[in-house]
């Protein structure tokens, strides 16, 4: 089964739609793949929309040269439509990063911030193609 990546030329980023789940809601939004992030980070208003608690603590996360505080939530689901319009649900802890403050140019910063699909994702063994020159991404499902 066969995940598309869309590439996003303009930004330079490899993009997902999905659909986020927690226990009591669901909302639409996208994924970039970030071979670089260990771990699978929310974006902060995203969160928000779907009331995730910032309560568990992980660790400080470094991006664009700050640091962030942030908050694990387990009850994470992840729902990726195949090209043949199969449903792929991944449950998987995401990280969310929390503002130090809610000063206004804070929340804004973060709220810049898209969301991360990191390396965790990718050791649940999916295998990933790239190749941007022939405009040909997608994620698979690694059978062992």
């Amino acid at each position: 089964m066969k995940i598309k990546i869309i590439y996003d030329e303009n930004q330079k980023l490899l993009k997902i739609p999905v659909l986020l789940k927690i226990p009591h809601k669901r909302i639409k939004s996208d994924f970039v793949l970030d071979t670089g992030s260990p771990h699978t980070i929310l974006n902060y208003s995203d969160s928000i929309r779907l009331a995730v608690p910032h309560i568990s603590k992980g660790e400080i996360v470094r991006i664009g040269g700050r640091r962030y505080q942030s908050y694990i939530f387990n009850k994470f689901e992840i729902v990726f439509k195949t090209e043949d319009n199969q449903l792929v649900n991944v449950i998987l802890p995401v990280r969310v990063l929390k503002p130090s403050s809610l000063k206004m140019n804070e929340v804004e910063e973060l709220d810049r911030f898209p969301n991360l699909l990191g390396l965790d994702f990718l050791e649940k063994g999916y295998k990933l193609f790239c190749d941007l020159k022939n405009k040909e991404s997608f994620l698979e499902v690694r059978e062992d």
